[in-house]
């Protein structure tokens, strides 16, 4: 085990990619704030990154929610000091021909998918640029720049946010 300072937050770190991502920065030692909405396959992932030599916070909330993601930024910093690096994988998707997606499921899967990386995002920037240090991770899909169903939109919209950060 290594002995990382580093103060991670992760979106979607219940589950795939955002949990993978929360045990290789476990293997390193890091503190990990982890974020999704179900609080048990939260505590699941946090228990594995502490037995891999992280230490977790865990902090059940629907990234759709702007306030609960800069409440979770507040107490991530109050437990674990300055945000390093904030990782945005948080994200939902329908399969579904159109004509059979219902308007609310449109709006579901952009409120997480788009919008809960614009949250994550902007939590992470009131922290980091003040301090003139951070990293984000977007993590995203070969659906970024390829539009492959109706409700990959969400997807798409990433890269026009992803090039708007240059003006930050």
């Amino acid at each position: 085990m290594k002995n990382n300072s580093h103060t991670v937050v992760i979106t979607g770190a219940s589950a795939g990619v955002g949990r993978a991502t929360a045990r290789a920065f476990a293997r390193e030692g890091a503190r990990i704030a982890l974020l999704a909405r179900g609080r048990d396959r939260l505590e699941s992932a946090k228990r594995e990154v502490e037995a891999l030599g992280g230490n977790a916070l865990v902090l059940p909330l629907d990234v759709a929610d702007a306030a609960a993601v800069e409440a979770a930024a507040t107490q991530t910093e109050q437990q674990f000091g300055p945000i390093d690096v904030w990782v945005n994988n948080a994200m939902t998707s329908v399969v579904s021909p159109v004509k059979e997606t219902t308007a609310e499921e449109f709006k579901r899967v952009t409120e997480v998918t788009y919008l809960g990386y614009v949250n994550g995002t902007l939590a992470a920037l009131r922290r980091m640029l003040p301090r003139n240090r951070g990293v984000i991770i977007q993590v995203g899909s070969a659906l970024d720049d390829v539009y492959l169903h109706d409700l990959d939109l969400s997807h798409c919209a990433h890269s026009p946010f992803n090039n708007s950060l240059r003006f930050a």
